[in-house]
């Protein structure tokens, strides 16, 4: 009985394991379906999140080809290549050709090792403008920079409206006589521009620069870079091969040096001719990682030297063949030929197309100021964070419309009221030039990579010459310059007060109008002339 009981026991046992392992096996049959299923889902999901991820993810494969290198160097020489290079034999002229050329090439030593470090600190940081490095810098000197590269590029689209209304008015006079036909520029008159000319200008500016300032995005303009370029190129060809007047030519040699006050003019115009650091992170963007660095450099030695060259040309010939009768604008020395002319349209057709980048870039800057000031409803770093994209990406497209034009009529109103291009450069050379091109560069290094040596290594160093340089700089050309800004505003404006002997004060006709009786009056009475022209000196 006991073997019998054991043996249904053991029977019963081996039924309920095969009923267990045919449960085991259906469950994990089930869960492995189960697990397959997951697997399978989890597989898609995540094929699903990577292809949005590459899909929101921009990587952009460096091009390296010689198209490509030649194309960001036309690029770059369009933005470094601007309205300074038409004042250069002026500040030539004032200090003497070989001291000017001495000062030029310092100057252009000083902002090529600037840019080098500039870009160093951009690789550093992955910044590509200066908006995203100033998030890297105290907000003092963030907004220094932030206000210098707005007053900077506010002042180059003023200086390019100037010579463009000269060019018209050079246009213009050749179709008659009077302030209709004639101005300052060609004629020494009392206006700069004539009002045919003016009209011309605000109607050119009306038409054609502001749609174009408009413009959200500088794509559409990247092709007209080889046009501007070869519109600058036939403008420096013209000045060197074009022979100077007989009474320019009989003129007395320019001296090799000249130690003087007015020297010290030359000072910010040759700061401001090359004020241009700003303008390389955007451009080399795919070029600045560690694979290209070499095609980095190719590129940016060709632009500086190919800069430095144009410069350097133009100041000589410019200063050489006309001396201290050079003027502002040194086309207007040049004789008033058809070839002459043409450089002039030229000149219109490449500073059209670059008129817009600096009404581009005044934008982004004047964004920056009111999201740093907390003006504008949004944070400094999603403004920072699509800084560097090719598009402006604005919510409001009444404020964009708002500030562009703001932005053009403020610039035509100022080359209207104040054309003298000579003292643009100097006020922007001896200020806001020398922070764009010493002081942010210096300050950036220092703040991204500076601080991982030495304060006596030799690139900290560098930097504390640089800052010195820059307050050298500001110290010895501003007074200079608001000084011969002050006096031409004395000569020349007829709204300026004069102290009287009573002690009030009285409006005046101006040096014009003085100048204009004492040649009156000589030609009509000799004993009169010395007592005005004496009144004259004394005034």
């Amino acid at each position: 009985s006991a073997a019998q009981l054991g043996q249904r026991k053991l029977r019963a046992a081996q039924a309920e394991l095969a009923a267990a392992q045919e449960l085991g096996q259906s469950r994990l049959l089930a869960a492995q379906e189960l697990g397959q299923s997951k697997l399978t889902s989890a597989a898609e999901l995540g094929q699903s999140k990577l292809t949005a991820l590459k899909g929101a993810l921009h990587y952009e494969v460096p091009d390296t080809t010689l198209f490509s290198l030649v194309g960001t160097t036309l690029n770059l020489l369009n933005g470094t290549t601007g309205p300074g290079l038409l004042a250069l034999p002026l500040a030539f002229a004032r200090c003497g050709w070989l001291m000017g050329t001495v000062m030029l090439l310092g100057v252009f030593a000083l902002n090529h090792a600037s840019l080098l470090l500039l870009l160093r600190a951009c690789l550093t940081t992955r910044e590509h403008s200066y908006i995203g490095l100033c998030s890297h810098v105290a907000d003092g000197i963030a907004s220094l920079i932030d206000w210098s590269s707005l007053l900077f590029f506010f002042g180059s689209s003023v200086s390019y409206l100037v010579i463009i209304g000269e060019a018209f008015t050079v246009l213009t006079s050749s179709l008659g006589d009077g302030s209709v036909y004639d101005g300052g520029p060609v004629s020494d008159g009392p206006l700069h521009y004539s009002l045919l000319a003016l009209l011309l200008l605000v109607a050119f500016t009306a038409v054609c620069l502001t749609p174009l300032s408009l413009l959200r995005s500088m794509d559409a303009l990247q092709c007209t870079s080889a046009v501007g370029m070869g519109c600058l190129f036939f403008t420096v060809a013209v000045v060197a091969l074009t022979p100077p007047p007989p009474d320019a030519a009989a003129a007395e040699p320019l001296p090799a040096a000249i130690f003087s006050a007015e020297a010290l003019l030359s000072l910010p115009t040759l700061a401001f001719c090359f004020s241009s650091q700003s303008l390389f992170p955007p451009a080399l963007e795919t070029l600045h990682q560690p694979a290209t660095y070499a095609y980095m450099h190719r590129v940016v030695d060709t632009t500086m030297y190919v800069t430095l060259a144009l410069h350097l040309l133009v100041g000589l010939v410019g200063s050489l063949a006309y001396g201290s009768a050079v003027r502002p604008n040194v086309l207007d020395s040049l004789p008033q030929t058809s070839v002459v002319l043409a450089a002039r349209l030229a000149v219109v057709l490449a500073f059209a197309f670059t008129f817009p980048m600096m009404v581009f870039l005044c934008r982004m800057h004047l964004r920056a100021i009111l999201a740093r000031s907390e003006l504008v409803p949004r944070a400094t770093d999603a403004l920072v964070e699509h800084v560097d994209a090719p598009r402006e990406r604005v919510s409001d497209p009444f404020r964009h419309t708002a500030v562009s034009l703001l932005l053009v009529g403020s610039s035509l109103l100022c080359a209207i009221v104040f054309p003298n291009i000579d003292a643009i450069f100097g006020l922007l050379g001896g200020t806001t030039s020398v922070v764009l091109s010493f002081v942010a560069p210096a300050v950036f290094w220092e703040a991204c990579v500076g601080y991982m040596y030495n304060w006596t290594h030799p690139r900290r160093l560098f930097c504390k010459l640089l800052l010195g340089f820059s307050a050298c700089i500001a110290a010895l050309s501003l007074p200079s310059v608001l000084v011969a800004v002050l006096d031409n505003l004395y000569a020349t404006a007829s709204w300026v007060p004069m102290a009287s002997t009573t002690g009030t004060l009285q409006k005046w006709s101006g040096g014009l109008e003085l100048e204009r009786a004492v040649n009156s009056s000589a030609a009509s009475s000799a004993a009169e002339g010395p007592m005005l022209a004496g009144a004259t000196l004394q005034l």
